[in-house]
């Protein structure tokens, strides 16, 4: 039985193809550059020291109450940022309640603790409720940066570059594209795309490892796709600390609009996130850095709601309809 990791960095499966394209498989040390901003937001830089962790996810060095620089998760698909138990202890960071954090594989109550300040580029928080999760659920990871941080704003993810940005919103400028995404409950970032012939709501998620459809979108494949190859009884485990067992699907033409991929792989899994977000009944899939990572740069724009990407040279070399 096959085991795949949600968010728990307890492994990968590069032989099925779920590690995406050839990125580091030992922790990178965060680079990047930090230019002082001029007087206007729209000319300042936005540039946050950071890349990747060990499963090809985006990560950035944040500053918390002065202290740092901490390492955490760029994580698109988290509502709230996440701060590591030895860090709230050791900061003496205020325990001001509970809450009830809803995970991929399901529900776990965590503590929530105040931060004096949270800081990453010239981004910062202040009086921020972060939740607080147990070392062994971040494993190296010193906590994970969610839309809480970043809401409104646009993400730019320069893959080959190494860097990740956080850039005002071009929701009010004359070269603000037409929008082609949904915020989903004000955070979530939702394309109308398609998997193979079958239409399906894919959130674009850098805190995932690896896609993840929920069981209407593989029933829909199975209609339209009988062929596909899968494999039964892979774990995905999320950091509530819960496991769902589902199928790997090694999936057909991929389109998010922006771009498109031919040979990707997903894991079909009654997981309930699904449920929080109301797509059981309809097909969709949670669209994590196995696929995310084929491109050379992306963008998320929170407030003109556009999703931009662009391929690699390589991926629109054996597959000219990348950019479809």
């Amino acid at each position: 039985m096959m085991r795949l990791t949600r968010r728990s960095l307890l492994s990968a499966i590069p032989a099925l193809g779920f590690a995406g394209q050839a990125l580091a498989q030992q922790p990178v040390a965060p680079t990047g550059t930090r230019i002082v901003p001029q007087q206007t937001e729209r000319d300042m830089d936005y540039t946050l020291d950071a890349w990747v962790d060990a499963f090809g996810r985006p990560t950035a060095k944040v500053m918390i109450n002065g202290a740092g620089p901490f390492q955490f998760m760029v994580d698109t698909g988290s509502t709230t940022t996440v701060i590591a138990a030895r860090h709230q202890a050791a900061m003496g960071a205020v325990v001001v309640g509970e809450v009830l954090v809803a995970g991929t594989t399901g529900t776990a109550v965590m503590p929530v603790a105040r931060l004096d300040s949270v800081q990453t580029g010239v981004v910062t928080k202040s009086g921020l409720r972060v939740a607080v999760l147990s070392d062994d659920g971040l494993a190296q990871a010193d906590g994970i940066l969610g839309a809480d941080v970043f809401a409104g704003r646009r993400l730019s993810f320069n893959i080959k570059e190494k860097v990740v940005r956080i850039e005002p919103s071009q929701r009010q400028t004359r070269i603000a594209p037409m929008g082609n995404m949904r915020v989903r409950n004000g955070l979530l970032a939702e394309i109308e795309g398609k998997v193979g012939t079958v239409s399906a709501k894919l959130m674009l998620d850098t805190g995932a490892q690896n896609c993840i459809a929920n069981m209407a979108l593989s029933d829909a494949l199975k209609k339209a796709h009988p062929r596909l190859t899968r494999v039964d009884n892979v774990r995905v485990y999320g950091v509530t600390g819960h496991k769902v067992v589902g199928q790997f699907i090694a999936l057909p033409k991929v389109n998010l609009k922006a771009f498109s991929v031919v040979d990707a792989g997903c894991v079909a899994a009654a997981a309930p996130i699904f449920d929080l977000w109301d797509l059981n009944t309809e097909p969709a899939m949670i669209v994590g850095v196995n696929l995310l990572s084929r491109l050379d740069s992306f963008s998320i724009d929170y407030g003109a709601k556009v999703f931009d990407a662009k391929a690699m040279a390589e991926l629109i070399a054996r597959n000219p309809s990348a950019l479809g």
